[in-house]
């Protein structure tokens, strides 16, 4: 069965899922937001904190150099931060959480899961906003030349200047810093302790792909499991009966206008890579569903679509296409699946007032990363015209995403590698199959939770409503750090003896 639903998912591929949640590709799948990496309650109890009076913490900024690894270039820039001191006792921790792909904002220091060990342990918190992302702009605009800066090096070189320099100014060069992080930040938190031991004594690693992949085919395994998890067999088979329609109906030209008018296509097909681009589109609904499932308070989940899909009362493809339209496109709104279209939203280099890093972080998968689907109807080659078309220029991306991996190491760390991480992953999450799921040696560990998806740890548990799986795993985080904090403090003792 479940090899059936891989063929079939395979066949229609998925969306390039932007890691810790950016945005799609299509215009379409740009509206679900960088916040839907379960930030949706985060944001909520931003706004109804500044309702109440509550004062939030301030924007602050700090000059970053732009080249880190060219000592002539004495350029700069101002990186957004945001600060909380609320739980520290001076000479306590520091708590890290590192940037990612998309705009922070004072809820990064407030109402992650950090918040809660930062009270337990006395520690200050900081958040350092990622470069190109956000307000963090180094340049007036993303035109290609100046991405050239844009890259997970520089922007671990980046945390560790403004770390030391931190701690400076805030009198604290003794205290001990753990990173946090979910998503890419969650592989810059485990990168930043194994390349800069000496500035953090320790990582909290969540949902982190530290293995770069040019075919991510492993994202699509995991989506069988969850879909039969969440669902059964039923929701699979419809799912592949309007897929083989689909299929069939994309072969004429009569079919395709079928299509057009169940779909509500913006414009027929007029380039053959429209096709993948409109069958993105579709799976990314369900990809995006299992990949955040039950994340989102009042966002339909896996089980409720299915639902919806077997009792549609039409047929699969009816159902599967009305499914679709009111998870993709807004009332009164049409269906882009141009490739044209989606290459010009990647190549637009003006900055994007909604906070959404779509060229950075796809100018990032085209030069480090990959994370590119691969499917019957979605060669590799797809994505590289992408990165070509949008960014002006081919990449070897093969041998880029090689050397990523030679860099960090990716998921084959082996012991003797680094000390002090700890990689949380769950077990529905389609990016865990990148990431450390099992213990490497006894400072390299992994917590595996059942039953949850990505970065579910990261946010603040509901003990009402939250799996015990969830509150067990943050209760080892949480035992985890104070076994760091302990050990930072003896060695400092025999230090100082």
């Amino acid at each position: 069965h479940l090899a059936l639903v891989g063929r079939i998912m395979r066949a229609i591929t998925f969306v390039l899922v932007i890691l810790a949640c950016a945005a799609g590709l299509t215009s379409a799948l740009q509206r679900r937001r960088p916040s839907l990496c379960g930030h949706d309650n985060m944001f909520r109890m931003e706004r109804s904190a500044i309702a109440a009076g509550v004062e939030l913490p301030k924007e602050q900024w700090f000059v970053q150099k732009l080249d880190h690894f060219n000592h002539q270039d004495e350029r700069s820039w101002k990186q957004l931060y945001y600060v909380n001191q609320t739980f520290w006792k001076p000479g306590g921790p520091i708590f890290f959480q590192v940037g990612g792909e998309g705009a922070i904002s004072p809820g990064y220091v407030m109402y992650f899961q950090m918040a809660k060990y930062a009270q337990q342990y006395g520690a200050l918190q900081v958040a350092l906003e990622h470069r190109f992302y956000g307000k963090s702009r180094p340049f007036n605009d993303l035109a290609t030349d100046n991405l050239a800066y844009l890259s997970s090096q520089q922007a671990l070189a980046d945390a560790a200047y403004f770390i030391q320099s931190f701690k400076s100014m805030m009198n604290a060069d003794e205290s001990p810093v753990i990173t946090f992080g979910c998503s890419y930040p969650g592989s810059l938190a485990a990168w930043f302790r194994l390349k800069y031991p000496h500035v953090t004594v320790a990582s909290v690693a969540s949902s982190a792909p530290v293995q770069a992949e040019l075919d991510f085919y492993q994202y699509l395994d995991v989506v069988d499991r969850s879909l039969s998890f969440f669902t059964g067999p039923q929701c699979d088979s419809l799912i592949q009966l309007a897929t083989q329609q689909i299929q069939q109906l994309l072969q004429t030209k009569a079919g395709q206008t079928q299509l057009a008018q169940l779909f509500n296509w913006c414009s027929p097909i007029s380039d053959p890579r429209d096709v993948p681009t409109f069958m993105s589109s579709l799976m990314g609904v369900w990809q995006g569903l299992v990949q955040y499932n039950d994340e989102r308070p009042g966002v339909p989940d896996i089980a409720f679509l299915c639902n919806r899909l077997v009792q549609g009362g039409a047929s699969p493809l009816a159902a599967y296409a009305k499914l679709s339209l009111q998870m993709l496109v807004p009332v009164g709104e049409c269906l882009d699946i141009s490739y044209a279209n989606s290459v010009a939203q990647i190549a637009n280099s003006s900055y994007s007032d909604d906070d959404v890093g779509i060229r950075q972080w796809i100018y990032q998968s085209c030069t480090e990363f990959g994370y590119f689907p691969f499917g019957d109807l979605v060669p590799t080659t797809y994505w590289l015209d992408q990165c070509k078309d949008a960014f002006g220029r081919p990449f070897d991306t093969e041998q880029l995403i090689y050397d990523t991996n030679v860099y960090y190491g990716g998921n084959n760390l082996t012991s003797g590698d680094g000390t002090n991480v700890l990689f949380v992953n769950g077990n529905i999450d389609p990016w865990s199959s990148l990431s450390v799921t099992e213990d490497i040696d006894g400072t390299l560990k992994a917590i595996f939770i059942n039953g949850t998806a990505h970065c579910a740890n990261v946010m603040q548990a509901d003990p009402r409503s939250s799996p015990p799986a969830l509150i067990e795993a943050q209760n080892k985080i949480s035992s985890q750090i104070g076994e760091w904090l302990s050990a930072h403090t003896r060695n400092m003792l025999l230090r100082n003896q």
